[in-house]
């Protein structure tokens, strides 16, 4: 009886240390590497616009979730921070922020210049303001104050300010109920009124009413108790939960009901973990994440309400988790259990209850155990015997009860063995048959009394045949009918009545078809729907009307590549890809996808690695990087409505020969701003001030008094305006969180352009009077006519003046249709009379000039050494004036290109224009050289560049910020190197086709330039500019284009 009762404690305590241990929190970092002064975080604040403020040891920062603004001491201005290590940051009651320095000096910021004054601390009611730092010192409305020894030893003071009664509390060894320790680093009252201290030698809890207190400290032996014994910063949040912050051990959660705590520190085989166990600082903002300052990790941050993702994953110096962390396949059994194959470590068991992982491998020493360690699919059968595919060397079946494996692989003089040891599918129907998939040996069905496998492979003379040998996923209908989806072959439905097969395959031709032939999953939902999931997105086909409708990642299909497709208890589908995971909601057909950001152990997933826990609705899905367990019931969106601020604003005004912007300081602050019409380029910068995965925040603008619909950015935070004709304007701003959660309110701002003098109303004064008083001369002049000349001579005279009228139209639209001919001509006599033939390149380019000429460019030269140099380019304006800048740019590719570097060669050129004074005719241009496989780009205000990453099917847009050639004299440019790769490609395009509109005065617009783009990637360059012209003349329909459109396509052999 007594080994029993032992049994099962020591098995509840192997449970609760196991429950324990694998609880974590996917923790954020921000450090000096994103721009924060100095890793040493001691306070952290957050202001009434919704910005967060952290002090450090040596700096201030303001960030607004992009970026971080800085601010330090600067010894020649006295508006600056008196010193750089920041102590308390905290806001008055009327928003005015103050920050306290090591000194104790305390600066009043103001926003509005950005600038600090020294501010009078016996000013300050410190009871009536929220501190950014937990101290060692207390301020409580009732005039008490609580005030600790720290560093100096001397315990817990209380002083009644009103009385001036004091309470000393110190640690007195013959008192266990007494002060743990006298160096008291913090006092904390929570929402229940318990007082906290946090000492060097554990943390107190103080009952006020009889003078002790409740000790708290670590225990080696105990996971649930305090992580260390040296507490610093304490925490209460919205939700109730008390937060420890330790010098050694990390974070501290504290659960009264059970009085444990669960414990966080850093892991270093968990990238997500916190990154320092020594903690200055705890702070929560106002849309619960909580904001953790470290020693020497800056921040780290969470949502408590948002850990829904568990990540399971190999750790080197844990023998109980994954044997490896590329999981290639997943199987929930009917008992509960998890198992897991993976590429290099074999198969792993996880009780997920326990949190216990059993591994099984292949030993070469004995026959009977696992086949390979690489297992691409796990099935499990009726009896539940699982039956484990694997990469190359065959299948097993295995019993769990008796851990005995028994092996099925290819044998050529057996006519019924596995026709591939490839096994990349497995299923078992409903007559209880076996069927495997495999990767060049077709579809097998095995028959468990027998042992013996049938085949069946696809035969080029019979159509009934199956259309594929490569096999990679099987299900089964509601009908019995076995559906297969093989690679290159469509997807094939089997009537084992008959056992003939029928496919569907891609129809280029027919857009209700199968989108792609490569299926990697077959999927029935509990509907009935069948639902694919192919190399070009996710695939339903309707069995009552016999269509296909297929959706990508323009859709909102995080990627095109789908390899898993589970069904929730909600009907939702979830989609694994090769760039995140999506969750499909059928009703709607609308998407939401989640990635690292929000817990993902990676962006990527594999083939079979996916699985649903029927017990408990629990989703797994697995890829390089491990694999994530939820439920997706426990799923909470964000419903944080973020702030809306301006940011940043930066102006150029052509006065400026250095070409460097004026920043202005304080456009948060500020409700207008007023530019002259010299200020050509403004940028104004904004943030929806959500900092959870703010990467997906949304923005859309609109300038009211330029246009009046909204414009969507989607993840762009910035907007630039140039050559703004003189008026008032009104900017207004919003955005959403990650979720789509908007503030519909958003942040405006009013802009005021000054006209130039002569467009005063002082100068249209002028003008009104010297018109007045030329119309009322030649009034005067015309009545002394009437009355000196006939009535026959005045009709003569009105005759021949019509006459002349007449021909000098004739004579004016003779010379406009002669100049647009000529600079039609000049125009198309710049462009190469031939594309250079390399080696190493495939070239294609094309230009088609609109009804009015405008000034594309493009130009090749082939250096000596080999290298190849483009030249792509558009002028502004029209007809001579732009041909002109044409020419003028050919003169310097042809002459000095080879000579100068790209940046020096574009500055050279903005020189020169600006010393000629073309007046408003700039030239936009993007400089290339191409040496064997390096390529180098700069740009200046041309359109984005694409680049075609032939090794990750990916479309990089390519933005380099410059002034266009001739805007400013002394402009500098930046440039980039690439690694110009075999089947790489580079687009090259002018704004022509982008920005055409269609019959609804919809632009084409760059976004679907993209996504044309990556479509047809893979084609000859050739042929990827035929594909563009057709999709912007379908866009068109018709109508005529308005600028010229031009392409210059560069692929690498």
């Amino acid at each position: 009886m007594f080994k029993k009762v032992l049994n099962c404690a020591l098995l509840i305590i192997f449970f609760t240390i196991n429950l324990f241990a694998q609880e974590s929190i996917v923790f954020n970092h921000l450090t000096v590497s994103n721009g924060l002064s100095q890793n040493s975080v001691t306070c952290i604040f957050q202001d009434r616009k919704g910005f967060m403020w952290f002090g450090t040891q040596d700096g201030l920062n303001r960030f607004d979730g992009y970026k971080f603004k800085v601010f330090k001491n600067i010894p020649s201005d006295t508006t600056s921070l008196t010193e750089n290590f920041i102590f308390s940051i905290f806001e008055d009651s009327t928003g005015n922020l103050f920050i306290e320095t090591q000194s104790k000096i305390i600066h009043k910021y103001n926003p509005v210049n950005e600038s600090f004054s020294v501010f009078d601390r016996n000013k300050i009611d410190f009871s009536r303001v929220k501190l950014s730092t937990v101290g060692a010192f207390l301020y409580e409305p009732n005039g008490i104050k609580w005030i600790g020894g720290a560093g100096r030893g001397t315990g817990l003071e209380k002083i009644n300010s009103k009385t001036g009664e004091i309470t000393k509390y110190k640690n007195d060894l013959r008192n266990p109920s007494s002060l743990t320790n006298d160096k008291v680093y913090s006092v904390y009252r929570d929402s229940k009124s318990n007082l906290w201290v946090g000492t060097s030698n554990g943390l107190d809890k103080l009952d006020e009413k009889t003078g002790k207190f409740i000790h708290f400290k670590n225990d080696p032996q105990n996971p649930k108790s305090l992580s260390d014994n040296w507490v610093w910063p304490i925490l209460e949040d919205s939700k109730g939960n008390l937060w420890f912050g330790t010098v050694r051990g990390g974070l501290s959660r504290y659960d009264s009901q059970t009085n444990t705590f669960t414990n966080f520190r850093n892991n270093p085989d968990d990238p997500k973990s916190i990154n320092d166990n020594f903690i200055f600082s705890i702070y929560e903002d106002r849309s619960g994440i909580i904001w953790i300052g470290t020693n020497s990790g800056g921040v780290n941050y969470f949502h408590p309400s948002l850990q829904v993702f568990e990540r399971i994953f190999n750790m080197p110096n844990d023998k109980n988790s994954l044997s490896d962390n590329s999981v290639l396949s997943i199987l929930a059994d009917k008992k509960g259990n998890y198992w897991i194959g993976t590429r290099e470590g074999g198969l792993d068991k996880y009780d997920y209850i326990t949190k216990k992982f059993t591994n099984y491998s292949h030993q070469q020493s004995n026959p009977n155990s696992l086949v390979s360690n690489s297992i691409l699919a796990i099935e499990e059968d009726k009896d539940g015997i699982l039956w484990i595919g694997t990469f190359s060397n065959g299948m097993n079946s295995f019993n769990p009860k008796t851990g005995i494996f028994k092996k099925y692989i290819n044998d050529p003089s057996n006519f019924n063995s596995l026709t591939d040891n490839r096994v990349y599918s497995i299923l078992e129907d409903n007559e209880g048959y076996i069927w495997i998939g495999t990767y060049g040996g077709g579809l097998n069905r095995l028959d468990k009394s027998t042992d013996k496998i049938i085949s069946f492979k696809h035969n080029p003379e019979d159509s009934k045949s199956i259309s594929a040998n490569s096999t990679w996923s099987i299900a089964e209908d509601n009908e019995g009918k076995i559906w297969i989806g093989t690679f290159g072959g469509g997807v094939n439905v089997l009537d084992k009545s008959t056992m003939t097969f029928t496919y569907f395959k891609n129809d280029p031709n027919e857009s209700n078809s199968l989108v792609d032939d490569n299926i990697i999953r077959v999927f029935m939902d509990k509907s009935g729907n069948m639902w694919f999931g192919t190399t070009k997105g996710l695939c339903k086909y309707d069995r009552k009307k016999k269509i296909f409708k297929s959706y990508r990642e323009k859709d909102g299909l995080a990627n095109d590549f789908v390899y898993g497709i589970l069904e929730d208890e909600n009907g939702f589908l979830w989609l694994s890809t090769n760039n995140g995971l999506s969750r499909f909601d059928p009703k709607n057909e609308t998407f939401k996808s989640y990635y690292t950001s929000d817990g993902l152990v990676g962006n990527e997933f594999n083939q079979n690695a996916f699985a649903k826990d029927e017990r408990t609705g629990r989703l797994l899905f697995g890829g390089p990087n491990g694999l994530n367990i939820f439920n997706p019931a426990e799923l909470r969106d964000n419903e944080f409505i973020p702030p809306i601020a301006f940011t940043d604003y930066l102006r150029y005004n052509t006065d400026d020969e250095e070409g460097k912007p004026i920043v202005e300081k304080g456009i948060t602050y500020r409700d207008s701003i007023s530019l002259t019409y010299k200020d050509n380029i403004i940028t104004i910068d904004f943030s929806a001030l959500n900092f959870l995965n703010n990467s997906q925040n949304q923005y859309k603008y609109k300038l009211e008094g330029f246009n009046e619909n909204w414009i969507q950015l989607g993840n762009n935070h910035s907007i630039t305006f140039t050559n703004l004709s003189p008026g008032n304007y009104k900017l207004l701003v919003i955005g959403s969180n990650n979720d789509g959660v908007w503030n519909e309110a958003g942040a405006s701002l009013f802009i005021e352009v000054l006209p130039p003098w002569w467009r005063t109303n002082i100068a249209y004064g002028i003008y009104f009077i010297l018109v007045f008083g030329f119309l009322f001369g030649v009034r005067r002049f015309e009545i002394n006519r009437r009355e000196q000349k006939a009535q026959i001579r005045e009709s003569a005279l009105r005759i021949k003046a019509a006459e002349a009228e007449k021909r000098t139209l004739q004579v004016e639209n003779e010379r406009k249709t002669k100049e647009l001919e000529e600079a039609r001509q000049l125009q198309l006599s710049m462009l190469p009379k031939e594309l250079p033939q390399l080696p190493n390149l495939e070239i294609a380019a094309f230009m088609k000039t609109a009804t009015e000429v405008g000034g594309d460019y493009y130009d090749f030269i082939v250096q000596e050494d080999g290298v190849l140099n483009v030249a792509f380019g558009d002028a502004t304006g029209h007809g001579l004036q732009a041909g002109t800048m044409v020419t003028l740019m050919k003169g310097f590719f042809t002459a000095d290109s080879s000579k100068l570097g790209l940046q020096d060669f574009l500055s050279h050129c903005s020189r020169v224009i600006k010393d000629i004074r073309l007046g408003r005719i700039l030239m936009s241009f993007t400089y290339m050289k191409i040496n064997n496989h390096k390529i180098q780009i700069t740009s200046a205000g041309m359109p984005p560049i694409y680049y075609y990453h032939n090794d990750k099917n990916i479309v990089e847009e390519i933005i380099i910020q410059g002034m266009p050639l001739g805007a400013i004299r002394n402009a500098s440019y930046n440039f980039l190197e690439r690694e110009f790769k075999s089947g790489d490609v580079i687009l090259l395009l002018t704004d022509g086709l982008p920005e055409q509109m269609n019959s609804e005065e919809e632009m084409f617009d760059y976004s679907r330039v993209k996504s044309n783009f990556k479509e047809i990637a893979s084609l000859q360059p050739s042929c990827i500019i035929e594909k563009l012209i057709e999709a912007g003349d379908k866009w068109m329909n018709g109508k005529q284009q308005d600028d010229d459109i031009t392409f210059v396509v560069i692929k690498a052999k």
